[in-house]
Formats: C-alpha cells, sequence, structure tokens
C-alpha cells in the first residue's frame, strides 16, 4: 500500500474488525473487501496478498497507538518520565485493543512472528514502533539517557511487548513501568 486512500481505510479498518471477531487465520482479502463494500480486485490491488494487507494492518495499527500516545504523554517531560509514563500507556492500549488481545489469545504465534524479525518479513514489531518513539527520545538530547535513543525505544517495546504478550506478572504496570525508565537512564532523582 503505497498511500491511503478512502477504500484503503475501509480496507484496513474491515480487517482489524474480521481480526477482533476471528482472528488472522481466516482472514481472507475477499472477506476483508466484501466487509469494506469495495471489490475484491480492490483489495488486491492495494494490498497483493494477505501478507500484505497484514502487514498493513500491523503498520496501521501501530500508526494509531503512536499518534494515541502521542497526545496521552508530556512530550516535555524528561526521558525517564515518558519512557514511564509511554510504558504504561502501552501497557494499558494494549490490553484494551479487542484485535491484539483476540490474537494473544487464539493466535498467539502470530503475534510472535511479527514481534521477532525473520527473513524477508515486511513487518518486524519491535523495529517499527522503536522507530516511531527513537526521534522522540533524540529530540529531547536528554543528559540522563545511558543509551542510544535507538536503544532507549527498543528496551521500552520489548518491556512492554513482553508483558503485553505473556499475562500474568508479579509486577504491577507502575514496577514494569518503573523498571523500563531505569533501564534507560543514567539516574534518576525520583
Amino acid at each position: 500500500m503505497t498511500s491511503s486512500t478512502r477504500s484503503s481505510d475501509a480496507l484496513l479498518d474491515s480487517a482489524v474488525e474480521l481480526i477482533t471477531e476471528s482472528g488472522v487465520d481466516g482472514l481472507t482479502l475477499s472477506t476483508v473487501a466484501r466487509r469494506a463494500g469495495v471489490s475484491r480486485a480492490t483489495a488486491y490491488r492495494e494490498f497483493g496478498d494477505k501478507d500484505g494487507l497484514v502487514a498493513a494492518v500491523g503498520r496501521h495499527e501501530v500508526g494509531r497507538m503512536v499518534a494515541a500516545a502521542y497526545g496521552a504523554i508530556d512530550l516535555f517531560a524528561p526521558v525517564p518520565e515518558i519512557a514511564r509514563t509511554a510504558t504504561l500507556f502501552a501497557l494499558r492500549y494494549l490490553r484494551d485493543h479487542r484485535a491484539f488481545q483476540y490474537i494473544r489469545t487464539h493466535e498467539p504465534g502470530r503475534l510472535l512472528t511479527i514481534a521477532i524479525p525473520h527473513g524477508d518479513s515486511e513487518l518486524n514489531l519491535v523495529e517499527t514502533v522503536a522507530t516511531f518513539a527513537e526521534p522522540l527520545i533524540a529530540a529531547r538530547g536528554d543528559a540522563m539517557l545511558a543509551l542510544s535513543p535507538r536503544q532507549a525505544a527498543e528496551v521500552v517495546v520489548r518491556t512492554v511487548l513482553s508483558h503485553a504478550l505473556i499475562s500474568g506478572s508479579g509486577l504491577t504496570d507502575e514496577q514494569v513501568a518503573e523498571t523500563a525508565a531505569r533501564a534507560i537512564s543514567r539516574g534518576r532523582d525520583g
């Protein structure tokens, strides 16, 4: 998909709805096109195949999450506070994301497939989200940062993913967020 069109937006929204209802395994371009009210040819033209659709849905949903995060996080706070609030935000966002939860519960292998880099995969969740987060961290130029902005973003993303993918933890969300903030920081005043 090269640009956002009304039909591609409708197809992506329909794909997310279908994933919420029955997962990725049974998803077809024909079903998505029918739900979106567009022709099957349009779906194939926009995404090429099911893998292209799934990759586009992943990028689209990551973009939605990042856009929502930018509205919820104080972008002028010190980097450790941004890491803490971003971690809390992402954990809550993913718990409330019905399609993510369906896949986590019923098709967890799908999430591992997109989270872990392999072959010519179009979507690597860790790299995609870290790419969105890196400029925010780099723009702060915070002296408290113990890692490069890219490494710091990756630590936060991997922390969120591990806690979002595996339910049940002896840590509260606050403890997870504090741990992520400490992991990327030289030191904190509190």
